[in-house]
């Protein structure tokens, strides 16, 4: 019986290859982590990572950047980031991808290989877009501190739970 020939969907074995590689690199650091992890993980040839990605390197380049482009606070201006550091005090992270970001890029900080990586995606996705609207006297080195808080407020509710304990303690 000839059913026709077999259709492959690229954004399909794509995003499961991205899927795979975020999930990987946010359990590990870029050097742990290798073509062939993430290629079974995803159910996939590892040469359709060369093929769709070009390397490694391409592949890791994508997943940080493909994580939240725009954050959800820089729509709503100087508001979004002062509702955003009241939840973080209060409710801690609730999106399980916000976390995937930060542990993609906290496993690869120290990298030789992924850190210029790591330091540009938090420079343009984070930094610059926060500096800008905080506008004024070191906006940067403002931005950088606000982003600095609000790391360590997700790491500490991740790892302390909510009030501080944590949760096998609560």
């Amino acid at each position: 019986m000839n059913c026709g020939p077999i259709t492959k969907n690229r954004n399909a074995t794509e995003a499961r290859i991205l899927d795979a590689a975020r999930r990987l690199f946010s359990h590990d650091s870029y050097d742990n982590v290798g073509i062939r992890d993430i290629a079974t993980e995803a159910g996939v040839d590892s040469a359709l990572i060369s093929r769709y990605f070009g390397s490694k390197e391409g592949l890791f380049l994508e997943a940080l950047e493909n994580g939240r482009k725009h954050p959800d606070f820089l729509q709503d201006g100087r508001e979004g980031m002062a509702r955003l550091a009241a939840d973080m005090l209060t409710d801690g992270p609730q999106d399980d991808d916000k976390l995937v970001d930060l542990l993609i890029m906290l496993n690869s900080a120290s990298s030789c290989n992924a850190a210029c990586a790591v330091r540009d995606s938090i420079k343009t996705r984070y930094h610059k877009p926060v500096a800008d609207l905080i506008g004024g006297d070191q906006s940067d080195l403002r931005a950088r501190v606000f982003g600095s808080v609000l790391m360590g407020l997700a790491i500490s509710r991740t790892i302390l739970g909510p009030d501080g304990v944590p949760e096998d303690q609560a």
